[in-house]
């Protein structure tokens, strides 16, 4: 059995962030089909093994040499956008394909769960419904995903898995709770927003405690580390640091050359946590995923839909953003708690292997703890 793969990225470029946008926590979500088939998946841009397959290109190499595609598909819809094209690109490319197509980690991005007055172009609803009848069942992340897809897509075999990324390394999973008893490191942050308030503050909180700054995405605090790294008099720091009292003491570059860190592939990003990080916080949901795919402890701030749809499936622990904003950088780390987790986690990768079952792949192992 040979498993094509395409969607998320598995590495990312040297231009990333600045020149290259993208979102370094898609590697996490992308690279779990490899994790979880290292001996049978081969990823759309792995040019060398296509052609070594004598197949003209991944369309060809999928029907004459798979039995699957798995598609990772991440942030796909946006409740209230109107532009469909890409939606409609996806589904010409997907109807190529003869073989079934197992989706992993479909989702729906939105600030709130009220699905009142909920809209997505018609092009993401026809799609929707090309990718259920394409495999006995359709996965989703979450409860509000699977609504919607059900009232406004007309989708009858959503099935809710959480993410899987979660059930791509379980040996790192069981050692979470050791190192959640005995930590060993120092602590990491992850934002989304800096230009709000609210993620501001928790940002100087961190900076000011001395935690790792974990960035996936940001282009702005890459640029001031990459200057503050070439040497590069008068760097200017990115505009929601300003303020913080480290800017104007002129010490906030010395933060940066010693707690920034960012990520192009999955295996130094695991290393690095495994290493140096006790725990992670914070709202950037992967960075989290990363911590814990480490064997080390993490908490995810909920700032929006999608993020609370995960965390209440997986049983994740988890504060609100309000909640965080009343307590200090120490005692949010303190209120980790993975009790509910692990009484849940054989029950979650019991229903992701039926997942994998009912589509024709073969099962994940499960957590031994």
């Amino acid at each position: 059995m040979t498993v094509g793969v395409m969607g998320c990225v598995r590495e990312l470029p040297s231009s990333f962030p600045v020149g290259s946008p993208e979102n370094a926590g898609n590697m996490i979500h992308g690279n779990a089909p490899f994790e979880m088939f290292p001996d049978l998946a081969v990823h759309s841009t792995d040019r060398a093994a296509i052609k070594a397959s004598g197949s003209r290109d991944f369309v060809d190499f999928v029907n004459s040499h798979c039995s699957h595609l798995v598609l990772t598909m991440a942030n796909t819809l946006r409740l209230g956008d109107e532009n469909g094209s890409r939606f409609s690109r996806l589904q010409h490319l997907l109807e190529a394909i003869e073989k079934p197509v197992v989706v992993f980690g479909l989702g729906v991005q939105s600030q709130t769960d009220d699905l009142s007055g909920a809209t997505l172009p018609e092009e993401a609803v026809s799609l929707m419904q090309h990718l259920s009848t394409r495999a006995e069942a359709l996965g989703v992340r979450g409860s509000m995903t699977k609504t919607v897809l059900e009232e406004l897509c007309g989708v009858r075999n959503a099935f809710i898995t959480g993410c899987p990324s979660l059930f791509s390394r379980p040996a790192q999973l069981a050692k979470v709770a050791q190192n959640l008893r005995e930590p060993s490191g120092r602590p990491a942050f992850s934002g989304t927003k800096y230009h709000l308030a609210e993620e501001k503050f928790l940002l100087h909180q961190a900076v000011s405690a001395g935690f790792y700054l974990m960035e996936p995405v940001n282009k702005f605090n890459h640029k001031y580390f990459v200057d503050v790294s070439k040497g590069v008099e008068g760097t200017e720091a990115p505009y929601f640091l300003r303020s913080h009292e480290m800017h104007k003491s002129g010490v906030l570059s010395d933060f940066f050359a010693r707690n920034y860190k960012l990520f192009r592939n999955v295996n130094s990003w695991y290393d690095f946590n495994s290493e140096s990080v006790s725990h992670t916080y914070g709202t950037r949901f992967h960075v989290n995923m990363a911590s814990i795919l480490s064997g080390k402890p993490a908490l995810w701030i909920t700032h929006d839909a999608r993020t609370r749809e995960l965390v209440d499936f997986m049983h994740l622990p988890s504060l609100t953003q309000e909640e965080c904003l009343e307590m200090e950088p120490e005692q949010i780390i303190k209120s980790i708690n993975y009790d509910d987790f692990f009484d849940h986690i054989n029950g979650l990768f019991d229903n992701f292997n039926s997942y994998l079952d009912a589509n024709g792949l073969p099962k994940t192992p499960s957590l031994v703890r």
